[in-house]
């Protein structure tokens, strides 16, 4: 099944914004009320499961549980996500935004690897947006403390741009299909979380357990949140025009900040605003010229 363009842009903007609100959580989470980042991830795995299990009743996907190439799928975004909780742990949103914005320069080259696809204009339009991003913050960073973010979070990126496309595509056939797969993979993304969680007990067993009313009403956003995510991620990353996809999912924690700064109250200044607005503008107007 293939995408326009226009498709594209719209549901890796729709994956993008609600990824955004999810690390906002993971911020609040992790860097604020510092609760274990293999706790945080199996809590919100397992709230995940909530929903998966209501939802198999009509998507059945168990079969494809034990599929090579689901658990692979599983795997690559696993470790993305625990790489990112781990930026968040030591850095703003804000901050975070240098060591992903950084994987697209390489991202195209990485769908193209695995598709054959490849777009001047995408790749160049990848490049401007990160640069942009990189001159908007080079006032006043140390490039230091971004140096393990980015040696971090570019490979599992990049990695995870070459494997989509390569694993997706027996599953690419219809949104049914895409769907049972998407509740498959999050469930083996649950029991990654819950393996490494006790494979790492003695790591968490000094950390303090917070499960608020606040914490559970967090955990079910974000579980709804996730699914929507998780379904647009696919469909948009194992096309052809993933390469254009990625420039906005790579902007995630760009939309972030606009949350954070309303729910957190981390500093932004109406600069760094114009910046979220006016980059994703001239990424969606450069995407159709």
């Amino acid at each position: 099944m293939e995408l326009s363009a226009f498709l594209v842009v719209i549901l890796a903007l729709i994956s993008a914004l609600s990824r955004g609100v999810t690390i906002v959580i993971d911020r609040y989470q992790i860097g604020i009320q510092k609760n274990s980042v293999l706790q945080v991830n199996l809590f919100n795995n397992l709230f995940s499961m909530f929903l998966i299990i209501a939802l198999a009743f009509y998507f059945p996907f168990w079969k494809l549980i034990f599929d090579w190439r689901v658990l692979i799928y599983a795997a690559l975004a696993q470790f993305v996500a625990l790489g990112f909780s781990a930026l968040y742990r030591n850095m703003t949103v804000f901050e975070s935004v240098i060591s992903a914005k950084i994987a697209d320069f390489f991202i195209p080259i990485a769908v193209f690897l695995a598709t054959g696809a490849f777009s001047l204009k995408t790749y160049i339009l990848a490049v401007i947006s990160t640069i942009i991003v990189m001159f908007w913050l080079r006032k006043g960073t140390d490039f230091k403390k971004y140096l393990f973010g980015i040696l971090l979070i570019v490979p599992l990126l990049v990695a995870q741009a070459f494997g989509n496309p390569l694993l997706v595509s027996n599953f690419h056939q219809d949104f049914y299909t895409i769907i049972a797969f998407t509740l498959a993979t999050l469930t083996l993304r649950f029991i990654i979380s819950l393996v490494m969680f006790f494979l790492y007990r003695g790591a968490w067993q000094k950390k303090r357990w917070i499960f608020t009313r606040k914490n559970t009403f967090l955990y079910l956003l974000r579980a709804f949140l996730t699914i929507i995510t998780h379904f647009t991620f696919v469909l948009v990353t194992a096309d052809k025009m993933a390469a254009l996809g990625w420039i906005f999912l790579n902007m995630t924690s760009l939309y972030g900040i606009l949350v954070s700064r309303v729910t957190l109250k981390e500093k932004t200044s109406r600069q760094g605003i114009v910046l979220v607005v006016g980059l994703t503008a001239l990424m969606i107007a450069g995407s159709f010229l």
